[in-house]
């Protein structure tokens, strides 16, 4: 029998092509998980023990206007324009002491909601961290709790407003009785200040009811433009008297079905707010009233602007609750703008207030068409 003979050679080429498409199964391997990490539009990172980034998606080396393989191997801080780690990225030490966790952060004006996964292999000791962009859900998260808010103070209100209406009636109407009987200038003097009072309260109790309305809208098609037109010339004698330049900037609007009273409310009191704002100042006041339709979302836009004083940025986010107000006690009941956010959800739409300090205020409000 025969002894079969090798062939080295080929032996050696048959090894090489074996290792060549074994590396090229490994190359595309790779490749795929690259690609899918990359779909992942989430802000992902790996670091190690040193904070040193050792892979990360195309979304968050985006973040910075980098290339992935740009932000390889360097401090994952520096990107932030940090000297050392976040407190929320302090790696501890030891396996049993770092354990899967999430923090909620604000950084550059964004909300995320930070994740981090820990891992272990071949005696390597690494940290997955995704960062999630939270920010328009904890917008939606804050209307949602200011709605909640609002339902619950309506129903309490109403009644609270109901029981007292009826007792400050009687007040009034004997204040006015004695006022046109009583002929002492002092005692005249004490019961105008009683009827003043009284009148307050009732404007208070007036706006209370109104802030927690049970009816529904009574809606119908109503040009914006010209409820605008109107609320200005129902106010415009006192706009004459305070020297304040009104605005229109009007642009192509379509119908919108709308309660035009309450629409009407709500202008009144972005106007009387701007009034109030500007006379804190001692320039000349402008209000600019803007109108425009959104084509592609279907949306027409108000936007009522002042040059009054502003508001800061920690007040701004409470300006639409119930009762909060930073006008003296006899200046304001903190329900305005309350209402103004109550009425407008009604109506299916958006209101939000945009402001720079010492510059002025807008308040930009979004109402969807229906056809």
């Amino acid at each position: 029998m025969k002894k079969k003979h090798t062939n080295p050679v080929k032996e050696q080429d048959d090894d090489l092509e074996q290792q060549s498409s074994l590396f090229r199964q490994i190359y595309k391997s790779q490749k795929w998980w690259q690609n899918i990490i990359d779909a992942i539009t989430d802000y992902l990172f790996v670091i190690d023990t040193n904070y040193k980034i050792i892979r990360t998606n195309k979304a968050f080396a985006n973040l910075f206007g980098k290339e992935p393989a740009d932000i390889i191997m360097k401090p994952y801080y520096e990107l932030f324009g940090l000297d050392g780690p976040h407190e929320w990225c302090i790696l501890p030490e030891g396996k049993d002491c770092c354990a899967n966790r999430s923090v909620e952060r604000t950084m550059n004006d964004m909300d995320y909601l930070i994740s981090c996964y820990p891992i272990y292999f071949d005696d390597r000791e690494a940290a997955v961290y995704i960062m999630k962009d939270i920010t328009e859900t904890r917008k939606l998260k804050d209307q949602v709790y200011h709605l909640d808010k609002l339902s619950s103070l309506g129903t309490l209100t109403s009644g609270v407003a109901h029981e007292i209406n009826n007792p400050l009636t009687g007040i009034i109407g004997y204040t006015e009785m004695l006022l046109m009987k009583n002929e002492d200038n002092t005692t005249k003097k004490y019961l105008q200040n009683v009827y003043d009072s009284a009148i307050r309260c009732k404007r208070i109790v007036e706006n209370m009811l109104t802030f927690s309305r049970q009816t529904p809208a009574q809606k119908s098609l109503e040009n914006i433009n010209d409820i605008i037109d109107n609320t200005i010339e129902l106010h415009e004698y006192w706009l004459k008297s305070t020297n304040i330049e009104i605005v229109r900037n009007y642009g192509k609007t379509l119908y919108v079905s709308v309660d035009r009273q309450q629409i009407q409310q709500v202008i009144l009191n972005l106007l009387i707010n701007a009034e109030q704002s500007i006379s804190e100042t001692k320039r000349s006041g402008r209000i600019e009233f803007k109108t425009s339709f959104d084509t592609k979302s279907k949306i027409t836009v108000i936007e009522v602007s002042d040059n009054g004083t502003g508001i800061s940025h920690e007040i701004l986010p409470k300006i639409f609750d119930p009762f909060f107000t930073t006008k003296p006690v006899n200046k304001g009941t903190g329900l305005g703008l309350s209402i103004a956010h109550g009425i407008i959800a009604e109506q299916g739409g958006t209101i939000e207030a945009r402001s720079v300090l010492g510059e002025g205020t807008s308040f930009i409000i979004r109402l969807p068409h229906t056809s």
